[in-house]
């Protein structure tokens, strides 16, 4: 008994001793390494302050008919412009007819290409390596576009792309005539041209426009309810039934496609009272459009919808710009650009006050200094702070100036530690 109390006595001193010793280790080392500071540098960035809103497209829209029931064929390209008077769809009573006439326009198609491709149509260069660069670029972007579900602008630069190929297999082919690469090939694509449309039997109704515009070979219904008049009389209460409407089934249903009028659209979107008051009528800001690969488009605030009853306000861009490829799907999600800053870029965590300015602990060297910050815009992890003036060029433009007084890009900005102070030497 008298032994185990000894081994335990013994034990519990031994446990204290090495207590006592890590702490005494312990205090060394927190005596020996000095400053501990977290730091990091300043960097120059431009961010977006952008918020995300749900978007309807108005545009004036005429819906077109073929007269008929049948099968649709489209004669001209997705988003086209059309002259009075275009045939831009026939619809035909048999199928079949129908199979053919989609042959005869990829026909057409290979046909266009391969005129293109002759070096006489305006080839801009004939180096090889020159045309090789050329191809790799347009495959990239193409695939690109793919990725973006931009298909109807995919589809235009393959044809591009068919082009510069057709043109650097010519040039590689000993013996080729610049006029004649292709016109054997082309000959042959006209007589299976001629062959199909004789064989042609069944009866075809024409679609053609009565005006000039932009043609669409999709509806949505909603033709008739989102026109440019509608949006001129808009009101809170009338967008809210508006958008609440069903599309009309007439159009779905007999429609073969439609005809923007003009060039012009608009998107009204729902936000609060205050953020709108944030935008500026008549000024122009950038909106992006996800379902359009992030197409950036630059669009003029037209005018806020408001009502003294109400907390909420539609705001209505307009444009005439029309992309390439675009997708006008009547309802979809945007980003709405409040504005761009670009200037230096600190952390969050090294903003603090000193005697009632802003600014940052920054390292000069082994000396702790203070640096006044200008912010410009800030979130919960950085804020973008103006860069500071260099009055020997009178400008705010050079990146690369380092100030003495205000933040500056790369300065060493202290996100903590401890007894910080102006003029504190660091170990």
């Amino acid at each position: 008994m008298k032994e185990k109390v000894g081994r335990f006595f013994g034990q519990f001193g031994l446990s204290l001793l090495l207590l006592a010793l890590c702490a005494y280790l312990i205090l060394q080392l927190a005596l020996g390494v000095g400053d501990l500071l977290d730091v990091t540098h300043t960097t120059y960035d431009t961010v977006q302050d952008s918020v995300q809103l749900e978007a309807f497209l108005f545009r004036d829209e005429t819906p077109l008919y073929s007269g008929g029931t049948g099968t649709n064929c489209y004669l001209v390209e997705n988003g086209a412009h059309v002259a009075v008077g275009s045939t831009v769809a026939m619809t035909y009573t048999a199928s079949g007819d129908a199979s053919v006439q989609e042959r005869i326009s990829r026909i057409d198609r290979m046909i266009r290409i391969l005129e293109q491709s002759n070096l006489s149509a305006g080839a801009l260069t004939t180096d090889l390596p020159i045309l090789d660069q050329q191809i790799e670029e347009m495959t990239v972007e193409l695939l690109r576009e793919v990725a973006d579900d931009a298909l109807d602008k995919a589809l235009r630069g393959e044809e591009a792309l068919w082009v510069q190929l057709n043109r650097r297999q010519a040039i590689a082919s000993a013996g080729v005539s610049e006029n004649g690469a292709y016109s054997g090939r082309i000959n042959l694509l006209l007589q299976e041209k001629d062959d199909l449309q004789r064989s042609l039997h069944g009866a075809s109704l024409t679609v053609t426009t009565a005006s000039s515009g932009y043609f669409y070979n999709a509806v949505d219904g909603y033709e008739d309810r989102f026109t440019m008049q509608a949006l001129d009389e808009l009101t809170l209460d009338g967008f809210d039934r508006l958008t609440d409407e069903q599309p009309n089934q007439r159009i779905l249903t007999n429609a073969c496609g439609k005809l923007a009028d003009t060039s012009r659209w608009c998107i009204a979107m729902r936000t609060d009272k205050r953020s709108a008051s944030a935008y500026t009528d008549g000024k122009s800001y950038t909106v992006l459009f996800p379902y359009s690969g992030g197409t950036s488009i630059s669009m003029r605030l037209e005018r806020k919808i408001l009502q003294t009853d109400r907390d909420d306000a539609v705001l209505v861009f307009g444009s005439q710009y029309l992309p390439e490829g675009f997708d006008f799907t009547r309802r979809q999600t945007v980003q709405l650009v409040r504005a761009d800053y670009a200037g230096i870029r600190v952390d969050v965590d090294a903003l603090r006050m000193l005697d009632g300015v802003l600014g940052c602990y920054v390292l000069d060297g082994t000396r702790v200094i203070f640096k006044k910050a200008e912010v410009l815009y800030r979130n919960e992890e950085f804020a973008i702070c103006e860069v500071p003036y260099n009055s020997i060029r009178d400008s705010r433009d050079d990146k690369a100036f380092i100030s003495e007084e205000y933040l500056s890009l790369y300065d060493t900005v202290i996100l903590s530690g401890r007894d910080l102070y102006v003029g504190k030497i660091v170990q």
